[in-house]
């Protein structure tokens, strides 16, 4: 049993019952896409269109590319730090890092043993795409668990992001106004 700060508890009990990765290259669902939406607007890239990437190979292109865009590097960034400030207010900041701590820890070998089945059912071999997948998803729940730390909405960016994970798709990267999900 983990120990951590009582928000994060229930997100906790989530992490183990995500279908990660599973419908990676499937339509998004109506709900998915207003996730999506909830995600590029909350972080303030209101004009970015959302498309999605129907194979590996495409979604391994799409992360290499270097014309990702930098406002939405950024914008994750100012908001992860605005949502630590606010969560170190409502908690003392080793409870708070620790809590953060052990929900990447528990979720972090279930997600890459996921991401390695969705890869090999898609005859991917490619341990490099197996672990950015991971790591993308793993830095997902810190940043939704952060968010919910932080005392923000269902609806917050973050944790919007998080539930197109929990659903089994795999969030890209913004390029050229258009956020890529596989």
């Amino acid at each position: 049993m983990l120990n951590l700060i009582p928000p994060l508890s229930q997100f906790a009990n989530r992490l183990n019952l995500a279908s990660w990765f599973s419908v990676i290259g499937q339509k998004l669902t109506p709900v998915e896409y207003t996730d999506a939406q909830n995600y590029i607007s909350g972080i303030g890239l209101k004009n970015t269109m959302i498309s999605q990437i129907t194979s590996w190979e495409k979604a391994e292109s799409c992360i290499k590319a270097e014309d990702w865009d930098k406002d939405w590097w950024s914008a994750e960034d100012l908001l992860r730090k605005k949502l630590l400030t606010n969560a170190e207010q409502r908690f003392q900041k080793s409870e708070l890092l620790s809590s953060l701590t052990s929900i990447t820890e528990q979720v972090s070998s279930v997600i890459h043993g996921a991401a390695a089945i969705a890869a090999a059912r898609g005859n991917i071999a490619n341990p490099g795409l197996i672990r950015s997948a991971a790591g993308s998803a793993t830095m997902a729940c810190y940043q939704a668990g952060l968010e919910i730390a932080a005392n923000q909405q269902k609806n917050s960016p973050f944790i919007a992001k998080y539930r197109i994970l929990e659903a089994g798709h795999w969030p890209l990267c913004v390029r050229n106004s258009v956020f890529y999900v596989f």
